[in-house]
């Protein structure tokens, strides 16, 4: 649901067309060390909650490199996309491009998906005429 949210986050009507145009797929992830910024421990090191929601760029690479260089992989945080704050993210570090992780089939976005995004979010899709 998170991707679903994160990728239409602007929109309340979906074309059709869009969804067919998108596929989920999952990552086999080798084990990585993440930062948990949903943790309210975050606090004590001076991460709030604004830092799932800021359009501070800056702010966020500047929060980024120091959890690298403390030794973690990547962070988890609060989708901004999410006004109830339950769904999370993860981002990776390293370099751009694509990783060579194993990738597991890609479905298509299904009804479930759709039908959770109207109930929780408003979201609808628009079918082709």
């Amino acid at each position: 649901m998170g991707c679903f949210l994160e990728v239409f986050r602007f929109w309340t009507l979906v074309p059709e067309a869009e969804l067919a145009a998108r596929r989920l797929v999952r990552l086999d992830l080798p084990p990585v060390l993440l930062a948990d910024c949903t943790s309210s421990r975050c606090r004590g090191f001076g991460l709030t909650g604004e830092i799932h929601s800021t359009p501070d760029y800056a702010l966020t690479q500047a929060w980024a490199a120091a959890l690298a260089a403390a030794g973690f992989d990547g962070i988890r945080y609060l989708l901004r996309h999410d006004p109830g704050q339950h769904l999370s993210g993860t981002a990776l570090f390293g370099p751009s491009g694509v990783a060579g992780w194993p990738v597991n089939p890609s479905e298509p976005i299904g009804p479930g998906v759709i039908e959770e995004a109207e109930r929780r979010f408003g979201v609808r899709v628009m079918p082709t005429p």
